[in-house]
């Protein structure tokens, strides 16, 4: 289990705890730090965890691509995890077993609820050219990726597709690079009896969080679809900034900046002031 942390404070705490209590025997875990300043990862080391510190914030996707490059030899299977989830007990090993039906399944989620309402808040994601992605919010209805907050990933991926694509650095990367394991013959799967509870992100996450969604669209569109869907989606965006400033809505800069810097091709991470 590799669980990827930065600045997390007290809800690292409960999330590891929930790790360690899983019913699957073969599990271990490692705490990834992205340059954490605050005093999260004090939780990882009372409960004697495996910690990797990078020193700086590395995003999702450069953080996990180096966590795979080492810890390879050590798993048939990755689950990757944000740090403010809390998964029950059988969650996991429920996972593992849908992985090991069929060698084709290479990433398996659980159904995804917020942590104070109960409510689902990911049962998987439907995306198609030129339209927003969305969650699934009813499990078995259609869906095209799991959500990446916790998603575990079978070991011969990285072969045979690669990792994570870091020019995206986070937000999105979940729909590219399954789409990309499609084509290779790799399917998702959503375990409907497995389950994991998330905190809703704080309000500077979901603004930076329009920034990345918004250029990412952008890009995954310009190489997935025709010229005429990335015109609408970007039409789209581009109205609903416009209307987000009228309105006053602070996530309104950051979608304009995630055009504005499509359009410069910029990509990666990004420090926001």
């Amino acid at each position: 289990m590799l669980v990827l942390n930065y600045n997390t404070g007290p809800a690292l705490d409960p999330c590891l705890r929930s790790l360690q209590a899983t019913t699957y025997e073969n599990a271990e875990i490692v705490v990834l730090d992205n340059g954490s300043t605050d005093e999260s990862l004090d939780a990882a080391r009372a409960l004697s965890l495996e910690v990797h510190e990078f020193g700086s914030n590395l995003g999702y996707c450069a953080a996990y691509n180096r966590a795979f490059a080492m810890y390879r030899d050590r798993a048939d299977f990755f689950l990757l995890s944000n740090a403010d989830l809390i998964v029950p007990p059988p969650t996991i090993d429920r996972m593992v077993q849908t992985a090991l039906t069929e060698e084709s399944i290479a990433f398996v989620g659980p159904v995804q609820r917020h942590e104070d309402t109960k409510d689902i808040r990911s049962a998987g994601i439907r995306w198609r050219c030129g339209r927003l992605p969305v969650h699934v919010t009813r499990p078995g209805e259609l869906y095209d990726a799991i959500e990446g907050a916790f998603v575990l990933v079978r070991r011969s991926v990285l072969s045979r597709v690669g990792g994570l694509d870091e020019t995206l650095a986070l937000n999105l990367e979940d729909v590219e690079w399954q789409t990309r394991a499609r084509k290779q013959g790799f399917a998702p799967r959503i375990t409907g009896e497995a389950e994991i509870f998330h905190r809703r992100p704080a309000a500077v996450r979901r603004h930076t969080g329009a920034y990345y969604q918004t250029r990412n669209l952008c890009i995954l569109t310009s190489r997935l679809c025709d010229r005429g869907a990335l015109v609408r989606i970007r039409a789209r965006l581009y109205l609903e900034g416009l209307a987000g400033l009228v309105l006053g809505r602070p996530r309104a800069r950051y979608l304009l900046e995630g055009l504005r810097d499509f359009r410069r091709g910029v990509t990666g991470m990004r420090s926001f002031p």
